[in-house]
């Protein structure tokens, strides 16, 4: 995709062939290393000043809803003078949504330094929607973190949660190097794309600033919510441990009692008279009683 503006030119390639990258670093005379950086997704981000041009390296998230976690993405910067090449693997989504929010054809841009800035600035917006999902997620499980406590509802929230951390995590490490990306950028670029580059580079890093800090706050919910629910937990599993131990205080008791009168031994008292079964059972029921009424009054049950 070529998108000319005033001035500058943008220059999009999708998953280039071999022979694409070729032709490219032929014609932007690109060093060797660098054309085979572009053959495929890098481990890591970068910034070099090459003096006819500066590359970078950006990565980014974004979601997939499939596995439910965010994944990295990438898009590798060439700026010359007077055209900005961008080179994208995995991220249509992303094209997609800048070709919607601007019209490059329907903007002015004086120099490539603009072009760049509106570009990282659309990846930065776009970064923002994604974590809409995350936004989602926490305010679900906020909802539902208090309703009905059955045992396979506290399942699945648990798994939403752990799958919400999951996902916060994963955007974490991939978000959190942009902010070094960006401060090369600013040091190593600006020598390449004038002065001016330094404030272009200073809201970008704020944009940053703020996606993270954003991040940071569903983090710490997610946590929360973890903390909350495992107590909850712990005190419905102290409620049936209780009730269970109050039940073995109450019959265990009365087993004795019934298991004294079941011995066949001599002088056994009660077991010879005509109601001695009827005796012993209501023995029992009044002491269950008593003790149910003791339990009650010291606020055990």
């Amino acid at each position: 995709m070529k998108t000319t503006t005033k001035g500058t030119e943008w220059i999009n390639l999708v998953r280039p062939s071999g022979k694409e990258v070729e032709e490219l670093g032929k014609k932007y005379k690109l060093h060797r290393l660098i054309i085979e950086e572009l053959k495929g997704p890098s481990a890591r981000p970068f910034v070099e000043n090459h003096k006819s041009y500066l590359y970078f390296i950006y990565q980014f998230p974004i979601y997939d809803p499939v596995n439910k976690v965010s994944r990295r993405s990438e898009m590798d910067f060439i700026i010359t003078k007077k055209e900005v090449i961008t080179v994208s693997y995995n991220n249509e989504e992303l094209i997609r949504e800048i070709q919607k929010s601007w019209k490059p054809e329907r903007e002015e841009f004086e120099n490539t330094l603009q072009l760049a800035h509106k570009l990282l600035e659309s990846i930065l917006a776009f970064q923002e929607r994604q974590l809409t999902h995350i936004r989602e997620k926490v305010d679900t499980i906020s909802a539902e973190l208090f309703r009905d406590r059955e045992s396979q509802r506290e399942r699945a929230l648990l798994e939403k949660i752990s799958y919400l951390k999951r996902d916060i995590s994963q955007y974490r490490i991939i978000v959190r190097p942009q902010r070094h990306t960006l401060e090369s950028l600013s040091r190593t670029g600006c020598d390449f794309l004038g002065e001016a580059c330094q404030v272009y580079m200073n809201d970008l890093i704020g944009e940053n600033i703020k996606i993270l800090d954003q991040l940071e706050d569903y983090r710490e919910a997610a946590e929360d919510f973890e903390d909350t629910n495992n107590q909850l937990i712990g005190v419905k599993n102290a409620q049936v441990v209780k009730t269970f131990t109050i039940l073995a205080f109450l019959t265990f008791p009365m087993m004795l009692f019934a298991a004294l009168f079941s011995m066949n031994t001599k002088g056994t008292p009660i077991i010879d008279h005509p109601q001695g079964f009827w005796i012993v059972l209501l023995i029992m029921i009044l002491g269950m009683v008593a003790m149910f009424a003791y339990f009650r009054r010291k606020d055990w049950i």
